[in-house]
C-alpha cells in the first residue's frame, strides 16, 4: 500500500510538471484557456546625437573671427558640429515569435511587454535576485568610443554690443535723473577697426591670465576669482565673433533585423544625414553627409545560431527563449567616428528550456538569462 501511494505522489508530481508551451504561427492560431502569452525578445537600440550650433545673431565680428582670432576650425557659414552620441537598448515583444502557455503547476512572470520576467520562481525570489544583479540599459563609457574630427572653441556667453552706449549730460543746476541733454555716441570706427579691438583686448586677457597663473602674489581665492573675472571678460567679447551656442538632441531609434543565414554578418543602413550648413537635414540638403550605422553580429555564436534557426519549431512542450549575442555597432562619416558594443536579441540563437522544474530570471534591459537553477521533481 504504501508503494501505491508512493507510485501516485510520484506521478502526480510528474503531472503537475507537465507545462505546456504552444507556438503562434498566424493571429488565427487556437488556444486553450487557462494559459498566458509571452513573445521573444527584440532588442531596441536608441542613439542619442547631441549637436550644436552657433547663433550669430549678435555675433557682430563674425566675419573677422577666423582672420583675427585665428580659429581655423570656425566658419560662419557652417556653425553646426556634432558634440556628442550615447546609447542606450531595451527591449520589446517579437511580433513574429509569440507562444502560448498553459503553466500546470509552474509559475511563470510576464510583464506587459508580453515579455517573460521568471519562471519558478515567486514575486519575492525574483525580487531578491533582481537586486543581485546589474539590468542597466544604457552603454557604460568604457563600452563606447566617439573621436569627433570637428571641434571648435567652446567658450561662448551671450553678448552685447559695447560700443553702442548713451550719455546724458550735466549742466551746474540740473537735478539727479534730469539732465539738461542726452546723445547717442557711436565709435566713429569701422566694423573692422572695432574687431581689432575687441580681438587686442582678448589678446591682453590672455597674457594677463598667465601673469596671474604664474605670479605668488595672490592667495588661491584671490588666484581663482581674479582668473573667473578674466574668463567672464573673455567670454563676453569672443561671443561677438563666435555667437551663443545652442545644443539640441535628437533620438533616432534601429531596430535591427534577425540573421537568416550564416553569412549574415554585416548590416548596414544610413542612420540620418546631416550638414555644417544645415544640422540635420535630408539627402538632398546642401553639404549633407550621410552617417552610415554598420552592425556587426558576434561571430563566436553563429554556428549556434544557425543550428536553432534550422529546427522545427511547428509544435513544442518546452519553454522557447532567445538569448541576446553581442554585436559592434559603427558610426561614421568625415565628422566623427562612433563605436560601442551591445547586446541584440535578434542575433541571438533560440533554445528549449529543460521541460522540468527549474528556476530562471531575465533581464528586463536586455533578454539576457540573469539566474537559473535546475530542480528535481521534488523541487530541490
Amino acid at each position: 500500500m504504501r508503494k501505491i501511494y508512493t507510485l501516485s505522489l510520484l506521478a502526480a508530481l510528474l503531472f503537475a510538471s507537465c507545462y505546456n508551451v504552444t507556438p503562434l504561427t498566424n493571429s488565427n492560431s487556437k488556444t486553450a484557456g487557462g494559459g498566458l502569452y509571452y513573445a521573444l525578445p527584440m532588442t531596441q537600440i536608441c542613439v542619442d546625437v547631441t549637436y550644436q550650433y552657433y547663433d550669430l545673431t549678435e555675433a557682430v565680428f563674425s566675419d573677422f573671427a577666423s582672420e583675427m582670432l585665428a580659429l581655423d576650425n570656425f566658419d560662419v557659414e557652417k556653425p553646426y558640429r556634432i558634440k556628442n552620441i550615447e546609447t542606450s537598448y531595451s527591449v520589446t515583444a517579437d511580433p513574429n515569435n509569440y507562444y502560448f502557455v498553459t503553466p500546470n503547476g509552474i509559475s511563470v512572470q510576464v510583464d506587459n511587454r508580453h515579455l517573460l520576467r521568471a519562471i519558478g520562481m515567486t514575486p519575492q525570489e525574483s525580487a531578491a535576485e533582481v537586486g543581485h544583479a546589474t539590468t542597466d540599459n544604457q552603454v557604460k563609457e568604457s563600452d563606447a568610443k566617439l573621436v569627433l574630427h570637428n571641434a571648435t572653441a567652446d567658450k561662448m556667453l551671450p553678448t552685447y554690443n559695447l560700443y553702442d552706449r548713451t550719455d546724458t549730460f550735466y549742466v551746474k543746476g540740473d537735478r539727479p535723473g534730469h539732465p539738461s541733454g542726452t546723445s547717442t555716441k557711436k565709435a566713429p570706427r569701422s566694423l573692422r577697426q572695432r574687431a581689432q579691438a575687441a580681438a587686442s583686448e582678448i589678446a591682453e586677457i590672455e597674457d594677463t591670465r598667465a601673469d596671474v597663473t604664474v605670479s605668488d602674489r595672490y592667495t588661491a581665492e584671490g588666484k581663482a576669482q581674479i582668473l573667473r573675472q578674466l574668463e567672464e571678460k573673455e567670454a563676453v567679447l569672443m561671443a561677438q565673433f563666435i555667437g551663443k551656442p545652442v545644443e539640441e538632441t535628437v533620438h533616432f531609434f534601429i531596430e535591427p533585423k534577425p540573421t537568416t543565414g550564416p553569412n549574415d554578418t554585416l548590416q548596414q543602413s544610413v542612420l540620418f544625414y546631416f550638414s555644417r550648413a544645415e544640422g540635420i537635414c535630408e539627402s538632398d540638403d546642401y553639404d549633407a553627409l550621410p552617417i552610415l550605422c554598420t552592425l556587426r553580429p558576434d561571430q563566436s555564436m553563429r554556428q549556434v545560431r544557425q543550428f536553432s534557426r534550422n529546427k522545427k519549431r511547428l509544435a513544442t512542450n518546452s519553454f522557447q527563449y532567445r538569448l541576446p549575442s553581442q554585436a559592434q555597432m559603427n558610426l561614421s562619416c568625415e565628422l566623427f567616428d562612433y563605436q560601442v558594443t551591445l547586446p541584440v536579441a535578434q542575433y541571438g540563437p533560440i533554445i528549449d528550456l529543460p521541460h522540468k522544474h527549474f528556476k530562471a530570471l531575465f533581464d528586463p534591459n536586455s533578454g539576457a538569462i540573469i539566474y537559473y537553477q535546475a530542480q528535481d521533481i521534488f523541487g530541490k
